[in-house]
């Protein structure tokens, strides 16, 4: 119950980061100093993401595999979230061309808003199961952690890019409460598969959606966010000591997982 609860809560606080955080560009104007600590911000998440795939999501869809598929020898795990990362890079350098990472919105390149949205809306939901199918409240709480250090800013960028390319107001609204409500949808998701299925079905796919979500964590942070911070000159050695802090704080909470 007490694991239910908190995805309850879990839901209303990524939706409202969510639907915040894009309908902001509407509002304001980022100053020079504020898009200065959104970089920051956007680093530390870069270390939240890298180490919640490699050190909570890989991990627990490995044993997950050990429970659903026994002593089977193959890397399940590590081929499926290679399947995700592939999944991103298609969607993002295929399909936008390369002409838009999900961190560069700020600077108002010429994306596909629809298709930004698809692809924001694609990972949210990945992650979103992965964190409706948690057990524990340990694991969760990280995968929580991960899920919102970027949320508010992923939908910051959608929001800026749908200015950019002026949609009218109401139309911006409701594509941001689409974005938000995705991985509330996939908690959902996620909660009733392990309450439907027998433990050993909910394993394995608990297992299959860890292992995407931490293909997709990982593009995200190494590709997108990583990539991203370091292109703009300033604060290089706070970047990565930032970077190193989200990494280090998802070792911490993997000692209790």
């Amino acid at each position: 119950m007490e694991i239910l609860w908190f995805k309850v809560l879990t839901i209303l606080f990524i939706f409202t980061a969510g639907l915040l955080a894009g309908i902001a560009p509407t509002r304001m104007r980022v100053s020079e100093q504020g898009a200065r600590q959104l970089i920051w911000g956007n680093a530390f998440s870069g270390g939240v993401f890298l180490g919640a795939g490699l050190l909570h999501m890989l991990p627990d869809a490995r044993a997950n595999f050990e429970v659903y598929a026994g002593d089977v020898d193959f890397p399940f795990a590590a081929l499926i979230c290679g399947v995700g990362f592939l999944l991103v890079l298609l969607l993002e350098k295929g399909v936008l061309g390369g002409s838009h990472d999900m961190g560069e919105a700020s600077e108002g390149r010429a994306a596909n808003p629809f298709l930004l949205c698809l692809i924001l809306s694609i990972h949210s939901i990945i992650a979103g199961t992965s964190l409706g199918l948690e057990a524990t409240l340990v694991s969760a709480t990280a995968i929580f952690i991960a899920i919102i250090a970027h949320k508010g800013a992923a939908s910051f960028a959608l929001g800026v890019n749908l200015r950019e390319s002026h949609f009218p107001s109401f139309r911006h609204i409701v594509i941001i409460c689409f974005f938000a409500v995705m991985t509330p949808l996939g908690v959902i998701l996620g909660t009733g598969f392990s309450a439907t299925f027998s433990s050993h079905t909910s394993a394995g796919i608990e297992a299959v959606f860890d292992s995407l979500a931490a293909g997709t964590f990982l593009y995200v942070a190494v590709v997108d966010i990583i990539e991203d911070v370091f292109r703009q000159p300033p604060d290089r050695w706070i970047k990565v000591l930032l970077i190193m802090c989200g990494f280090t704080l998802m070792a911490l909470i993997a000692v209790w997982a």
